[in-house]
């Protein structure tokens, strides 16, 4: 459904705007399509501090618009799961960016998966 604007005349009063009982019947209409869509459209779940994307296999992308950037305050990111590459050359899936680790070193992914180049580099985890 498109938006319903509500018609408020052309000055207070003067009988040219929507009557009162259409103007809320467009608001009632306006609001059941946000609820049916539900927060962001309805591949997410918002929980207390919690972002779930609720289509199978979904993913969730932060991208900034122009010279815009993706900022973590605070010095804080925690990744719950490591991941270990198979190979230098990697795996399907596997794609430009990806940061991965395990107990010796931490991983980084320098191109798409394509079954041939090796796309992983990585660097050793000193202890203190």
């Amino acid at each position: 459904m498109a938006q319903q604007v509500i018609n408020i005349g052309a000055a207070a009063n003067d009988g040219t705007g929507d009557p009162l009982r259409d103007c809320f019947d467009k608001i009632n209409d306006n609001f059941s399509e946000l609820y049916t869509l539900g927060p962001a459209g309805a591949n997410f779940n918002f929980d207390d501090n919690d972002i779930e994307v609720t289509n199978v296999n979904g993913g969730i992308n932060l991208e900034p618009n122009g010279t815009g950037k993706v900022v973590v305050k605070a010095n804080s990111l925690t990744i719950n799961e490591s991941y270990a590459p198979a190979s230098a050359i990697g795996a399907a899936g596997d794609t430009l960016g990806m940061v991965a680790w395990d107990n010796d070193y931490i991983y980084v992914c320098t191109a798409d998966y394509d079954g041939s180049a090796a796309i992983w580099r990585r660097s050793a985890i000193s202890t203190w």
